[in-house]
């Protein structure tokens, strides 16, 4: 079960990895190149964490995380992919599994290539400013927007059980971007109801990407903001894998 596991792997990360695919990384590496060396160069000191917050959580993780997931369960229902692989000893848990591992190692491999390359490289060869680096805080915050990227991936595939598409990527974009707004009518309009204030803090599924600002704020030890990840974490894998055990593997998700 192992090798059929493994190979599995392998055959989902080549479905993901046609040439065009390849495109991904370079082209977002690119552009994060171009920020890195117009903000780079108007900072007084580089901060490396900072940096990494920008290209990464800000650019690379969204939109990599989107590319890679995008139809990522429901393409494969409608084009009959996890119907011939359930004809096969493979349960729909270990496909979603599979499926999740290897949207995520997409993920991981265009961060590296468009995000931290290019973020170290700027820092090691054409800073001209003073170069702060604390290497535990910006291991820290690689670690958390990992968990971010992961929290992304995860929502998405359980979206894509139900929605047809690319209406995953779309639900998800909809949702942060009225999250963001009510919370923003809430500061400024509400700030006095302490319920909402703390209600407004649970509209997204934000806590890796919250435990970030505290950590470079300084403010102490985000237990709050990390449990509120992690919780969310566990809701959605539970949700996601529910999802393929009751999905309708031929009519498909539309």
């Amino acid at each position: 079960m192992k090798g059929a596991i493994r190979k599995l792997f392998l055959i989902e990360l080549h479905r993901l990895w046609p040439i065009a695919a390849y495109f991904v990384p370079v082209m977002l590496a690119s552009l994060s190149v171009l920020m890195t060396f117009a903000t780079g160069r108007m900072q007084r000191q580089y901060n490396v964490a900072q940096q990494a917050i920008m290209l990464n959580l800000n650019f690379v993780v969204p939109l990599a995380s989107a590319i890679f997931a995008i139809g990522s369960v429901s393409n494969d229902v409608k084009d009959g992919w996890l119907r011939t692989l359930l004809i096969r000893p493979i349960t729909r848990q270990r496909y979603m599994a599979v499926k999740l591992a290897a949207v995520y190692c997409s993920l991981v491999i265009t961060i590296v290539v468009a995000g931290i390359l290019p973020n170290v490289a700027f820092a090691v060869f054409f800073s001209k400013t003073p170069v702060q680096f604390d290497l535990a805080r910006v291991l820290y915050i690689h670690a958390l927007i990992l968990l971010q990227g992961f929290l992304y991936v995860v929502i998405l595939l359980f979206l894509s059980c139900w929605l047809p598409g690319v209406f995953n990527v779309i639900a998800l974009t909809f949702w942060a971007i009225l999250a963001s707004s009510i919370s923003s009518y809430i500061q400024y309009v509400h700030w006095m109801d302490k319920w909402l204030v703390i209600l407004k803090e649970y509209l997204f599924p934000s806590g890796f990407w919250d435990s970030i600002d505290v950590v470079m704020a300084r403010t102490g030890t985000p237990v709050a903001e990390l449990s509120w990840g992690f919780g969310a974490l566990a809701i959605f894998l539970a949700l996601a894998f529910w999802s393929i055990s009751v999905i309708q593997v031929d009519k498909g998700s539309e």
